[in-house]
């Protein structure tokens, strides 16, 4: 089956900001503080579930706030029953969204003024309750065009807003009733941009699908909008909380589907209903389908993360002009897949959050997996003894902080909770460079330490600053389950937008130490046909930017296959000087 995923699903910014505010603020809990949430934070259970393990509770009830830190929900909350918070003690973490926030100040200039409020949304929807809280008793909700005329003729003074998820095309056609009945009116569109978004890509897709799924929670206002607009184009839509809820054989009947999501729906529940649709009717993929699935073994199985290291040290030669030999290339090659397996089997929780596609994939082959990562140990720390006893302690030493990478580490103090190295914020983005550049350039060279030392530090950091660039365009993708899990990764710790500009910024600091290596007699002139690595990582950096990736598989392998071809291009140079 062909799935097309909508470019627009997926957390909207307002709900990314209310998560943010609640992870923060359980990463800053002192010992003994109590958080809870007023009401659901969001509506998307599975979410609110991975909230609850991390010790953050829903509260219905105001009396049950009392003097504990409390988030107020993405949808916002009356202003009365904000004050009873204050009055019972509760210390307030404000994740209104922006956009609804907005709406409240605009219906309180008005309400303050005379004017009656007319929201065009859900009664019950806790946006539209929070909403009614600012009307000054002068609102009324409505939701189909008949109740315009329902409205009382002599209000002089009327005020037009809408629930921020509501359907464009009903709120049209209310406001077009409203302006008649009302002349001297005034209508505010209060719709969310991000929901305006939404809703048009998915009338674009469905000209294109035979079928939609819309992913989101059941009680989400803007999902249910989706689904709304999608059956208004007249296909055939599904409106689901998850791949449980979707039927493989009335879903085998269509040969296209496109899949959009709510404003609250994670990235791993959309690539849980995708792979679910996409295993569907095998026999009919195409050839696109089955190079993506070729991508997901290579990527999946680490077999490019493995390749692309083997490559860097023809690249480490090409750059210092000293020797590397095929042992060298193995050693790190086998490393590399030996680490990464391991750590993924010991970092589980955050890839079945981000990628459940791969974390099944691993979970089925455990054992496979398990045993190559033996004997890939086995077999790197025999090539590293028959090179030489130097090379082979340090590979010992490598093993050893690489199995240590996701290990808890026992703190002597009882008081202190062990602590793993992974936990620590940034490591991942600048360990597993490190651990790179020293498999690729330094273990290969150690002869050659005090003979070639400024060439071998050069093309050390060289290496690191390609790989921590390849790793930070990886964090990009896991960024929404390594907040859940509270993994600290640069993405996660300075936010995507200046992350963005951090990776960008070493893209510089790249292009100029490639472009200086030879004029300061450090490298040689292979480093200009290493250039376009800049040019390459900086478009993936923009779709990065621009969320241009919904595949995991295909983004992953796109980013591996930079090193690979500076490689590639690195044994022909070797070959040729």
């Amino acid at each position: 089956m062909k799935v097309i995923v909508a470019g627009t699903a997926g957390f909207c910014k307002g709900v990314k900001d209310a998560l943010e505010i609640t992870l923060e603020a359980i990463e800053e809990r002192e010992d003994g503080e109590k958080i809870c949430t007023y009401g659901p934070l969001i509506h998307n259970r599975q979410v609110l579930d991975m909230l609850e393990s991390r010790g953050i509770r829903e509260e219905n009830q105001l009396e049950n706030c009392a003097g504990k830190k409390v988030v107020i929900r993405a949808h916002g909350i009356p202003p009365s029953e904000r004050q009873k918070l204050r009055e019972i003690g509760a210390m307030l973490l404000d994740a209104t969204c922006k956009r609804v926030a907005r709406v409240h100040a605009v219906i309180k200039h008005h309400a303050r003024r005379g004017y009656h409020t007319v929201i065009v949304g859900d009664a019950d929807h806790a946006e539209v309750i929070g909403l009614m809280g600012y009307t000054g008793g002068k609102g009324v909700v409505i939701n189909r065009l008949e109740q315009v005329d329902e409205l009382p003729r002599e209000w002089n003074r009327v005020l037009l807003v809408a629930q921020t998820t509501q359907n464009e095309e009903i709120f049209a056609q209310i406001r077009d009733a409203f302006e008649r009945r009302y002349p001297q009116g005034v209508v505010k569109k209060t719709i969310c941009d991000s929901t305006h978004e939404r809703q048009a890509e998915v009338r674009r897709l469905c000209s294109k699908v035979d079928a939609m799924v819309v992913v989101g929670g059941y009680h989400s206002g803007n999902t249910v909008r989706l689904a709304e607009v999608a059956r208004e184009c007249g296909i055939p839509t599904y409106h689901v909380e998850t791949e449980a809820d979707l039927a493989a054989h009335e879903m085998a009947r269509y040969a296209t589907v496109g899949v959009s999501a709510g404003a609250s729906t994670p990235n791993w529940i959309i690539q849980d209903v995708v792979h679910f649709l996409e295993s569907i009717r095998p026999e009919a993929r195409d050839q696109s389908l089955r190079l993506k699935q070729a991508m997901e073994y290579l990527v999946y199985g680490n077999v490019l993360a493995a390749l692309g290291a083997a490559l860097l040290t023809a690249a480490a030669e090409a750059f210092t002009g000293l020797p590397v030999s095929l042992k060298d290339s193995l050693i790190a090659a086998l490393y590399v897949f030996a680490m990464h397996t391991l750590n993924i089997y010991l970092d589980h929780n955050a890839i079945e959050l981000n990628n459940p596609g791969r974390a099944e994939f691993y979970h089925r082959r455990k054992g496979i997996f398990t045993w190559t990562s033996i004997l890939a140990v086995v077999g790197l720390l025999w090539f590293s003894l028959s090179k030489n006893v130097l090379t082979f302690f340090a590979m010992v030493l490598m093993v050893a902080l690489g199995s240590l990478y996701a290990v808890p580490i026992p703190s002597r103090l009882k008081r202190l909770q062990p602590v793993k190295i992974k936990d620590i914020p940034t490591s991942k983005t600048l360990l597993i460079p490190l651990a790179w550049a020293a498999v690729t350039v330094f273990v290969p060279l150690l002869p050659y330490l005090f003979e070639a030392f400024g060439r071998l530090i050069y093309t050390f950091w060289i290496v690191f600053l390609m790989v921590v660039i390849r790793t930070a365009l990886m964090d990009f993708l896991a960024v929404q389950g390594d907040r859940m899990v509270g993994k600290e990764t640069l993405v996660v710790l300075v936010g995507e937008t200046t992350a963005a500009r951090y990776v960008a910024g070493v893209l510089v600091v790249l292009g100029f130490f490639l472009i200086a290596g030879p004029l300061l007699a450090k490298s040689s002139h292979f480093t200009y046909l290493a250039l376009p690595v800049t040019a390459a990582y900086g478009w993936f950096l923009s779709l990065c930017v621009q969320k241009q990736f919904k595949e995991a598989s295909m983004f992953e392998s796109m980013v591996e296959s930079v090193l690979i071809g500076m490689g590639m291009v690195a044994l022909l140079w070797n070959a040729l000087t």
